[in-house]
């Protein structure tokens, strides 16, 4: 994964490695649960990784998106081609692309993608050919809606199509 996809993409600040190496614990987030109770030991470790494993960042999480949208407008991309990105953000089951969940078409092309580890909540949207997007982390399992209402927010100041 770094050298096929961490490290072409520019995300320095991502990795698989478990458990997280004392240089990066230091820097992560505590998750915490609903009630507002710590989750022991501050975040869990999870065997599945490919599905729990990434330790990542906003910013890591954007240059992904970028790479989706630059790959799509058919700029050289070391990760993903012209013809992946549209395969990726084709809906082949329901809403479903390859990885991605994918709304509107044109310039409302949106792809996103959503996750909750215990203790941590995310979301990553982007528009396919406007190229707009967010990512939002929090450090909470909460279901009020923070992450949505916070797309949201950045949605109506940005003018987003349809969020």
């Amino acid at each position: 994964m770094r050298e096929s996809v961490l490290g072409p993409f520019g995300m320095e600040s991502s990795t698989y490695a478990q458990p997280l190496p004392d240089g990066l614990c230091a820097k992560a987030a505590t998750g915490y649960y609903a009630d507002g109770k710590e989750v022991k030991g501050r975040f869990h470790i999870y065997p599945e990784m490919a599905a729990a494993g990434l330790w990542t960042t906003a910013s890591d999480l954007a240059r992904v998106a970028i790479g989706i949208q630059k790959a799509l407008a058919g700029q050289a991309n070391p990760v993903i081609s012209q013809s992946m990105a549209r395969k990726m953000l084709t809906a082949e089951k329901g809403s479903s692309g390859l990885g991605w969940g994918v709304q509107g078409s044109g310039n409302t092309l949106r792809f996103s993608h959503g996750g909750r580890d215990e203790g941590f909540d995310a979301l990553v949207t982007a528009y396919a050919e406007v190229g707009s997007g967010a990512v939002v982390l929090i450090n909470a399992n909460e279901n009020s809606g923070a992450v949505k209402r916070v797309v949201e927010a950045i949605a109506q100041q940005y003018q987003w199509p349809n969020p």
